[in-house]
């Protein structure tokens, strides 16, 4: 793999690879890399990939290069020192106990570190009430204007990026930066290396589109009443007028709080047609009185800006779109609808937006993932990365075309895996199933004493069999939200026979080597919900065009996930397992074929019998492989 990437590095193509797990992957893309002389980019699926990758991999195999290298993240993961203390100042006797106690706490560490990279206090500043307080968005954010722009961790990270020979960041950040230009790195790099390459489709799609959610409504109109506090509170109108645009979002959540109808039929409604003229006049009030105040300050000024910028997005948002050929426009309702909603637009197919990015003479892009084909073809990726042209494996290719490998994994998977459909199951996709799947499977985790990823595709489904699982008083089990993930894991490892129950979060980038992990079960085929208004419209889409979306979308999307999920189990040559999936039309329907020939291949059991006697058998091999050591 590193000789073919060598020599489609040197022929300035893009190459688009294939590598099953325990290849070694990570190494076969980093010696050739930095051995190109290029300035590179590693653009990874999550920011836990990015420190492994950063912090573990790229140092064992940069002694031999001695290359700059820096990680950069999103915006949200750095301290903002202004907001940080524009904050502290208006809260003191404005705000809870708590906050007002986690922002000292902030503003503590903010003294020690060398970074501001707030993973190193909170985590990931994820579901922290605090984190919002003390980092920046694209819309809050000053700028040069800003009086700590000199000391901004964004910045200084920014700057020590453009630096480096080899910049570490993830997907979202990179597509921030191919459809925003925020960060302005693309422009220097050579060579950029995307890793879990699958993931890039749906990441692309959600930056050449349009979002607009109650959130940043919320966040100006705070910003804008901070800011008044900050000034001395002598505008009670301006605070006023604030007030009116937070009230009249609210007026519109309630409206919009229709769960089972779709956006174009909301927007139709009398009363909500109603609710959204009266947030435009409550944002052009607003606008019209910032006009006359934004130059009392910087933040006022930014303010102004933001308000019109969202009034554009607002009315672009709320009117039907009549290209539903090329775009899907939908609401995303969070708390049932009853707290927030996001307004989204996005392209239905982002190749064309992909295409002249990935076609720039000088620039090579390496797409690579355990779980890019289906059935052995690159088909479905290349049409969704508008990587049309390919070529064989051989030196000399025009700029425009693409090389194409596959490199299986060196696991035995016949020798470590066994799979297991318990018979007798109901259809899937409602709660009769998870009980039943349940009840099928307890025996199984018993003989093992737990040591089981249980990963299911519903958070009903999830937290069904938690409830089900507190019973059974002799198992010991962890559940997605009991705490942080990387916590999560790390309680999981130091828990002898335990079970931990997740969702698809955990289907990627998780990784429990040997002994922990006995057993994968998987309650069903990871198909996309039918009620996803975004899949809603890539398979009318797609069938307007005369094609099936059922076997064009959503089969080779399952047979991508399902690999995923089960990539999971088999971490290391030493590995054995068991593989269950609660669902058996992967044996009845005829496209289970091809979603088998998505997996490794390895015996499937037929009968509990045969699956009590498989999982003794490796128990019987670890003790023996025990005393042997």
């Amino acid at each position: 793999m590193a000789s073919l990437l060598a020599d489609v590095i040197g022929a300035e193509v893009n190459g688009i690879v294939e590598a099953g797990t325990g290849t070694g992957k990570t190494f076969a893309y980093l010696l050739p890399a930095m051995a190109s002389g290029k300035k590179i980019i590693i653009s990874t699926g999550t920011k836990n990939l990015q420190d492994q990758l950063f912090y573990k991999d790229i140092p064992l195999v940069n002694k031999e290069f001695r290359l700059t290298t820096a990680i950069l993240k999103g915006r949200m993961n750095y301290l903002c020192p202004h907001r940080l203390a524009k904050n502290l100042a208006v809260s003191a006797g404005r705000t809870d106990r708590a906050t007002l106690s986690e922002l000292v706490r902030v503003n503590d560490w903010s003294r020690q570190t060398k970074t501001g990279d707030l993973t190193e206090l909170l985590d990931d500043g994820e579901g922290s009430s605090v984190a919002p307080l003390v980092t920046s968005t694209a819309d809050n954010c000053l700028g040069a204007g800003c009086d700590c722009f000199d000391e901004c961790p964004v910045y200084r990270a920014r700057a020590k990026a453009h630096e480096a020979d080899l910049v570490v960041v993830n997907h979202h950040l990179l597509f921030a930066d191919l459809a925003l230009k925020e960060t302005q790195l693309l422009p220097e790099a050579g060579l950029i290396i995307i890793d879990e390459a699958h993931q890039v489709p749906d990441v692309a799609r959600l930056f050449f589109g349009e979002r607009l959610s109650t959130r940043q409504f919320i966040e100006l109109v705070r910003d804008i009443q901070k800011e008044q506090l900050f000034l001395g509170n002598d505008d009670p109108k301006l605070f006023e007028q604030a007030s009116l645009l937070q009230q009249e979002i609210g007026s519109l959540v309630n409206v919009f709080n229709q769960p089972d109808v779709e956006l174009n039929q909301l927007l139709v409604q009398p009363e909500v047609k109603m609710r959204i003229e009266d947030v435009d006049l409550a944002l052009a009030s607003l606008i019209n009185h910032l006009a006359h105040r934004s130059e009392r300050s910087v933040g006022l000024h930014h303010c102004y800006g933001r308000a019109i910028r969202l009034a554009d997005l607002f009315t672009l948002l709320t009117e039907s779109t009549d290209r539903e050929d090329e775009y899907v426009h939908w609401i995303d309702r969070q708390d049932n609808g009853r707290s927030a909603f996001t307004l989204l637009l996005a392209p239905l197919n982002v190749s064309g937006n992909l295409r002249p990015l990935f076609n720039q003479p000088g620039r090579n892009w390496l797409f690579i993932s355990a779980t890019l084909t289906i059935a052995g073809s690159f088909e479905h990726v290349r049409a969704s990365l508008g990587l049309d042209d390919v070529a064989d494996e051989r030196i000399g290719y025009p700029v425009s075309e693409v090389v194409e490998a596959r490199f299986e994994s060196p696991f035995n998977f016949a020798k470590q895996v066994r799979g297991f459909v318990p018979p007798g199951l109901p259809a899937p996709g409602n709660d009769l199933h998870t009980r039943k799947l349940i009840a099928a499977v307890l025996p199984i985790i018993r003989s093992i004493r737990g040591r089981c990823f249980f990963l299911f595709t519903s958070y009903r489904a999830l937290h069904l069999a938690t409830h089900l699982l507190q019973e059974e008083h002799d198992i010991v089990y962890l559940t997605q939200g009991m705490m942080p993930k990387k916590l999560l894991l790390e309680k999981f490892r130091s828990l002898s026979g335990c079970v931990l129950l997740a969702t698809m979060s955990f289907w990627e980038g998780v990784d429990v080597r040997g002994s922990d992990l006995r057993c994968l079960m998987i309650d069903k085929l990871p198909f996309d919900s039918p009620s996803n208004p975004l899949v809603q419209a890539q398979l009318r889409f797609i069938e307007s065009m005369g094609g099936n979306g059922f076997t064009e979308y959503s089969l080779p999307e399952t047979a991508i996930s399902l690999k995923q999920g089960f990539g999971r189990l088999i971490r290391q040559e030493s590995d054995r397992g068991l593989f269950i999936l609660g669902d058996a039309r992967i044996r009845t329907r005829s496209y289970g074929k091809m979603l088998l020939e998505s997996l490794p291949s390895f015996t499937w059991l037929r009968h509990q019998s045969e699956v009590i006697r498989y999982l003794a058998e490796i128990e019987g091999a670890e003790i023996e492989g025990s005393e042997v050591t």
